[in-house]
């Protein structure tokens, strides 16, 4: 399922979310993980779903839930958003609806300057952390092998000054 909800959300309200990556395609396989072990670990950005069809799937969604107002739209998928590609391009046609729209990010890809670049189109980004050591970091997260902790943390914190 691409797009579900609305669904109420502690920090969102009423959140019609989006689903822009493949089921566990991720840059973690976290222990925790409510979805399961990742089925695909990776950090190379790609495409996986035209955003046009995303949008399509929103507005559908936006109609048959009239009298649940959305919030926010939210993009949280079974995976790292920041893995897509074109995050960028669906959170600007996302925007053309006149809804809020959040991104929900494990951070891993943040030292991207163009990952930041598409976050900063969004109205609101949460980035998760959930160690500033590399050992309990490596053993909670369980890490795609390329990913360096210092440099995520390092970009959190440039993301941060940059947006509001």
């Amino acid at each position: 399922m691409k797009i579900f909800g609305p669904v109420p959300s502690r920090r969102l309200g009423m959140s019609l979310g989006v689903n822009n990556i493949p089921y566990k395609i991720c840059t973690y396989s976290c222990v925790y993980c409510q979805i399961g072990k990742a089925v695909t670990m990776q950090s190379e950005r790609q495409a996986f779903y035209n955003p046009d069809d995303l949008l399509i799937e929103v507005k559908t969604a936006l109609e048959k839930a009239r009298e649940a107002d959305a919030d926010y739209i939210t993009i949280v998928p079974d995976g790292e958003p920041t893995l897509d590609i074109n995050l960028g391009t669906l959170i600007k046609k996302l925007k053309t609806l006149n809804i809020p729209v959040a991104v929900i990010t494990n951070s891993s890809l943040i030292a991207q300057p163009s990952v930041r670049d598409e976050l900063a189109e969004a109205d609101y980004v949460s980035v998760k952390i959930d160690a500033i050591s590399k050992e309990t970091w490596k053993r909670i997260d369980r890490p795609y092998k390329s990913l360096d902790l210092d440099k995520i943390l390092d970009a959190i914190a440039l993301f941060r000054k940059d947006f509001n």
